[in-house]
C-alpha cells in the first residue's frame, strides 16, 4: 500500500516551499541605517559581504516610477559607483569606457564600465572623492549624447555611508541563526503535523496506543523544529494537510499514521521520495 496521496503530496509540496522560503531567509538582504536628504543607506545583513553599506539616490519621473539610480559603496581600493538608467540596455559583463563628468567637468581619465542590463558599474579611485562630493551631478558622455544623474548632498550622505563602515567593525551581538534540520525530519515533522492535527479535530479512528505513539514520536521531534515550527504550521495548512479525511480516505490516513510511528525518519522521507518520482501506477513496496 502507498502512503496517502494526499499526504505525500502535502510533505512534499510543504517541503519545497519551506526549503525555499528558509532559504530566501539566509539570501543578503539589506536593513536601513540612515536616510540623508534623499539618500537612502542601507547594510547587508547576509552574505559574505555582510556588515557592508551603500548609498542610493533614486529619481523618480512625473508618474512616480524609477527612472535611474545612483548607488555609491566603498571596497577596498576605493569607491564602487554603479549608474542605473531604465532607458539603458547592455549585455551582461559588457565593458565600455566612457568619461565621467562632474558638474559638465571631465573627472580624469575615461573610465572603464562593466554593464549589466540597465546597469553600469565601474571603480573609482579614493583620489576622486573630494571632487565627487563637491558636485552636485554627474553624467556620462556617449557618442550620441549624455546621461546626467542628479546628486545633491552626496558629501552629507557620504558622511553616513562612513559612519555605517565604522559600525561594522562592531556589530550588535545577535543570536546565532538555528541551523535548518535535516531533510528527512522536516518531511517527517510536517505529516507528524497533520496526523495530529487530524487526530485532534476529526472523528477518526485510532486507539489510545496509537494517539501516545504519535504525541511521543512527535516530542521527541519538535525540540529542533520550534524554530521552523510557524513555518511549517503554515504550509500544511496552506496545502490543506488539516482536513478531515472522508469515510473512504480514512484508510489512506491510517495506513500514513502506522508508517509515522514505525519508520524512521530517514525510511519514511525515502517512502515520499519514492512516490513522488514513480509513476502513477508504479506500486511502492509496503515495508
Amino acid at each position: 500500500m502507498r502512503l496517502s496521496p494526499v499526504l505525500a503530496a502535502i510533505s512534499a509540496v510543504t517541503l519545497t516551499a519551506l526549503l525555499a522560503g528558509l532559504g530566501a531567509e539566509a539570501a543578503p538582504r539589506r536593513e536601513p541605517f540612515e536616510s540623508v536628504q534623499g539618500w537612502a543607506v542601507e547594510r547587508r545583513t547576509g552574505g559574505p559581504d555582510a556588515g557592508s553599506c551603500s548609498m542610493t539616490r533614486t529619481a523618480e519621473d512625473a508618474q512616480g516610477d524609477t527612472a535611474s539610480l545612483v548607488i555609491v559603496s566603498r571596497d577596498h581600493a576605493g569607491l564602487a559607483l554603479a549608474l542605473a538608467d531604465r532607458n539603458w540596455e547592455f549585455s551582461a559583463g559588457e565593458r565600455l569606457t566612457a568619461p565621467l563628468l562632474l558638474d559638465g567637468r571631465p573627472a580624469g581619465p575615461r573610465t572603464t564600465w562593466t554593464g549589466d542590463g540597465q546597469i553600469l558599474r565601474a571603480a573609482l579611485p579614493d583620489t576622486l572623492v573630494p571632487d565627487l562630493l563637491a558636485a552636485r551631478s554627474l553624467s556620462l558622455r556617449f557618442e550620441d549624447g549624455e546621461a546626467v544623474f542628479d546628486i545633491p548632498d552626496i558629501a552629507a550622505a557620504y558622511a553616513s555611508l562612513q559612519r555605517c563602515e565604522a559600525a561594522r567593525a562592531e556589530p550588535p551581538s545577535v543570536a546565532a541563526a538555528p541551523n535548518l534540520p535535516a531533510r528527512a525530519r522536516l518531511a517527517s515533522y510536517t505529516v507528524g503535523l497533520a496526523v495530529e492535527g487530524v487526530l485532534g479535530a476529526c472523528p477518526v479512528t485510532a486507539t489510545d496506543r496509537e494517539r501516545a505513539a504519535v504525541e511521543a514520536k512527535m516530542a521527541a521531534l519538535r525540540p529542533e523544529m520550534a524554530a521552523f515550527e510557524a513555518a511549517i504550521r503554515a504550509q500544511v495548512t496552506q496545502s490543506r494537510g488539516f482536513a478531515c479525511p472522508t469515510a473512504e480516505k480514512e484508510p489512506e490516513f491510517r495506513e500514513a499514521m502506522r508508517r509515522f510511528i514505525e519508520l524512521s525518519p530517514d525510511e519514511f522521507a525515502a517512502i515520499i521520495d519514492r512516490q513522488a518520482h514513480a509513476a502513477p501506477d508504479m506500486p511502492v513496496t509496503k515495508p
